[in-house]
């Protein structure tokens, strides 16, 4: 991600003091990069170091391709001659860059955290708010402490709002990236258990999530709440400035929702003179609650009520690599339900009671491991197995952990495949006219090349 941001000696003095007070007083960067290979001369070079990667190793690159200014943890690796800046972390100089060049803007900046579903509402929103107004937002899912600052970094005075994806794998990050991103709005979409080998369980999570919220009401910033999560609910009286929203509960933002006979949802709101009907082109219980967040933030920024209905009608999700957030496909004569994106505990059990509520002869779950649960991963697989059995007429799953879960339980209709081949080939075996197969997993597990190897032997 390339940006143009600009920084003079005296800005670089007030974000990392006294050390930047002997750089030369006529020095102007403009853009921040932390990959050479896309670095443009005048540039600002911060040298990241990384578990597989370290950006020290490329500072003579940089130098040569002509960066006005280097960011490094060791001045030994900087060439003579070069202009270089010392720092104790050359990630929080990347988030300090990302946070001076966010307070030079006053615009509405929409936070979205959540343990399922961040991406695909991310994407929602941003469209929804691009009916009316000029939109920043977050790529795919580069919700990190890398990812968000670059994204920061690509304000311009020609946008008039962002939505910013942030994500967390351990205590504190949600704090880190709040500061730096310093939203006016706030969604959580769910508590659910997500990276439970550092956040541990469910009321680690939610410490970890509400961080946002925690940022919004110090910042008399405005919480848009989801009240259909019970952890959520709870914070709303603790607000001075709230919305809520919910598809199953008496919200405020609380469209009805229908689903036709492929699930895709269509949504219809009566909300004071907030009236709206809308057909969405994407599937499954998931897409109703994404739309029904970018509702409620369309409301908290008073986008017209013609323009959301138009916006969520024409959205389509973005696909890349193969895999897809619940995208259907036609393949071997079975309706594929692709949701091979990734999965935790919430998503899988969303992504079930989609498959339940298709309709078709013959329901096929196909699941991969789902990774980052810690020492709850084998309760955790045992749930889904047992919610799978009941949801599908045939389960097949993939991987360490659904195989030791497996091996506790009783569950004539579950088969366990040992690699890609063998899933297809069981596929192949158990389908029926008119089936419907479900193919979901952690990124790690690449679930996606099973629906390529359908792909293969049907010649499509």
């Amino acid at each position: 991600m390339t940006n143009t941001a600009t920084f003079t000696q005296p800005e670089l003095v007030t974000m990392f003091g006294p050390a930047a007070a002997s750089l030369p007083t006529d020095l102007t960067i403009t853009g921040i990069s932390t990959d050479t290979r896309t670095l443009i001369a005048g540039n600002a070079f911060i040298a990241l170091r990384g578990e597989r990667f370290d950006g020290h190793d490329k500072i003579d690159e940089a130098v040569r391709k002509g960066a006005g200014l280097v960011l490094t943890e060791d001045l030994s690796k900087v060439p003579p001659g070069a202009t270089a800046l010392a720092c104790g972390s050359t990630l929080h100089a990347l988030g300090t860059f990302a946070w001076f060049h966010r307070r030079r803007f006053s615009i509405p900046v929409v936070a979205i955290a959540g343990a399922a579903g961040k991406t695909s509402t991310k994407d929602v929103v941003a469209h929804v708010l691009a009916s009316t107004m000029s939109v920043l937002k977050t790529e795919a899912n580069y919700n990190n402490q890398v990812g968000t600052p670059l994204t920061l970094l690509q304000l311009t005075h020609e946008h008039e709002a962002a939505v910013i994806e942030i994500g967390t794998n351990e205590p504190g990050e949600i704090e880190i990236l709040c500061a730096m991103v310093q939203p006016t709005h706030g969604l959580i979409t769910n508590i659910g258990k997500e990276h439970l080998e550092k956040l541990v369980d469910l009321d680690g999570v939610e410490k970890e999530e509400t961080a946002l919220f925690d940022y919004l009401r110090d910042h008399h910033g405005v919480a848009l709440v989801n009240i259909d999560d019970d952890r959520l609910a709870k914070y709303v009286p603790t607000f001075t400035r709230a919305i809520t929203f919910g598809v199953e509960s008496g919200a405020e933002i609380h469209p009805t929702v229908a689903f036709d006979s492929e699930v895709r949802p269509s949504l219809h709101i009566v909300h004071g003179s907030y009236t709206l009907r809308t057909q969405l082109r994407t599937h499954g219980l998931a897409s109703a609650y994404n739309a029904t967040c970018a509702l409620a933030v369309a409301w908290a920024l008073h986008v017209p009520a013609a323009h959301v209905q138009h916006a969520l009608s024409t959205y389509e999700p973005p696909t890349s690599h193969g895999y897809g957030r619940m995208r259907v496909q036609r393949l071997s004569g079975m309706t594929v339900l692709n949701d091979c994106y990734n999965a935790n505990p919430e998503s899988m059990i969303m992504a079930l009671r989609t498959l339940q509520k298709f309709p078709a002869h013959k329901r096929i779950a196909v699941l991969g491991d789902m990774r980052e649960l810690g020492a709850a991963a084998e309760e955790e697989h045992m749930h889904i197995l047992n919610d799978a059995h009941q949801q599908a007429d045939i389960v097949i799953v993939m991987g360490d952990e659904f195989r030791r879960a497996l091996e506790r339980l009783d569950l004539p209709h579950v088969i366990y495949a040992a690699n890609m081949h063998a899933c297809r080939d069981h596929i192949l075996e158990v389908r029926a006219d008119d089936s419907v197969l479900l193919v979901k997993g952690s990124r790690g597990m690449a679930m996606e090349q099973v629906i390529d190897l359908l792909s293969e032997g049907s010649g499509e």
